[in-house]
C-alpha cells in the first residue's frame, strides 16, 4: 500500500510492503517521499521500484492539487486503486466540540501514538494512564493531547517555522527570510539581524511547546496522577526542534517520529472493519 498525506505546501508518500503491514508489527514505511506540487516527475521515478497493483490511501489536510496527479497516475498505473480516508474511519474517540472539523493528520498521529504506546515491548516505558503530547511540526505546529484513556483530547495550533519566517520578512524589506534549514539550533543572543530572527523563530516555537507540556504535567501533578508526559515529535521539521527540546525534556520522554501520520494511515487501514486487503 501507499499512504498519502496531502498538506498545503507538499505531499508525503509512504510505501508499506506486505510484511510491514502484518497485524503484529507497528507499521513503518519502507520508503518515504516528500514533494511539492511541481515534482510529479519525482513521484513517477519513485514508483519505478513499486510494483502494481497497489492501493493508495489518501488523506487531505490542505490544498495540495492531488486530483490532477491522480488522473495522471491512472494513465500508467491503471491497476492501482485509490481511496480517500475520512475522520470517521479512524478508530479513536474524539473529545472536542466539533470532531468532524479536526484535521485528519492530527487524528492519525495521535491514533498512531496510542497504538505505539500499547505495544507489549513498550509496556515498561509508560504507566497505564500515561498522557502523550503529539507535536506535529509542519506548515503549522500542532500540540495535541492523547488522554490516559487513549482518546484525542484536543490541543493547540500555532504557526510553523516557515510561516513565522515569512511573516517577519513581510513586515519590512530590512528583515530577511530565514530558511528553516538554518534553524536546527539557533544561538541566543543573536549578534546580527539574521541570528536574532533565527533565535526568535526557533526558541519561540520551543517555548510554546514547553509551555503546553508544563500545563499538562502540572495539571496531572496537582491531581495526584502520573505526571511524566512524553513528547512525540512528528512531521517534516521535527528534527529541527528535537535538539532544543532535548535540553528541557528527559531523553526517555522525547521521541522522534517524523512519519507518524503515514503510520497512522496504515494502522487505520489495518484496524478498521471490512477493509479490502491492500
Amino acid at each position: 500500500m501507499i499512504a498519502v498525506d496531502l498538506g498545503n505546501t507538499r505531499a508525503k508518500f509512504g510505501f508499506f510492503q506486505s510484511h510491514n503491514h502484518c497485524q503484529e508489527a507497528f507499521p513503518v514505511p519502507d520508503s518515504v517521499l516528500a514533494l511539492t506540487s511541481a515534482d510529479f516527475a519525482s513521484l513517477t521515478d519513485w514508483l519505478d521500484g513499486i510494483a502494481a497493483p497497489t492501493t493508495w490511501y489518501i488523506t487531505r489536510t490542505g490544498n495540495f492539487p492531488w486530483n490532477d496527479w491522480q488522473t495522471r497516475l491512472t494513465t500508467f498505473r491503471s491497476c492501482d486503486r485509490f481511496e480517500e480516508l475520512v475522520n470517521q474511519e479512524i478508530p479513536i474517540l474524539i473529545d472536542v466540540e466539533f470532531p468532524e472539523k479536526v484535521g485528519i493528520d492530527r487524528l492519525l498521529s495521535v491514533y498512531a501514538a496510542s497504538c505505539w504506546k500499547s505495544l507489549p515491548e513498550n509496556g515498561l516505558l509508560f504507566e497505564k494512564n500515561t498522557r502523550i503530547l503529539v507535536v506535529d511540526i509542519g506548515t503549522a505546529i500542532t500540540v495535541d493531547l492523547l488522554s490516559g484513556e487513549d482518546y484525542f483530547a484536543g490541543g493547540a495550533i500555532l504557526p510553523g517555522l516557515n510561516v513565522v519566517s515569512e511573516a517577519l520578512a513581510n513586515i519590512s524589506p530590512r528583515l530577511p527570510k530565514i530558511p528553516v534549514n538554518n534553524l536546527s539550533f539557533a544561538v541566543y543572543p543573536g549578534k546580527n539581524t539574521e541570528e536574532a530572527l533565527a533565535a526568535g523563530i526557533y526558541w519561540g516555537a520551543i517555548g510554546a511547546i514547553r509551555q503546553f507540556h508544563q500545563i499538562v504535567e502540572t495539571t496531572l501533578h496537582d491531581a495526584g496522577l502520573p505526571s511524566q508526559v512524553p513528547l512525540f515529535l512528528v512531521g517534516g521539521n521535527a528534527e529541527h526542534l528535537h535538539t532544543g527540546l532535548s535540553l528541557f525534556v528527559k531523553s526517555e520522554n522525547l521521541f522522534l517520529f517524523p512519519n507518524l501520520v503515514l503510520s497512522g494511515i496504515a494502522l487505520t487501514v489495518r484496524n478498521r472493519p471490512n477493509i479490502p486487503a491492500a
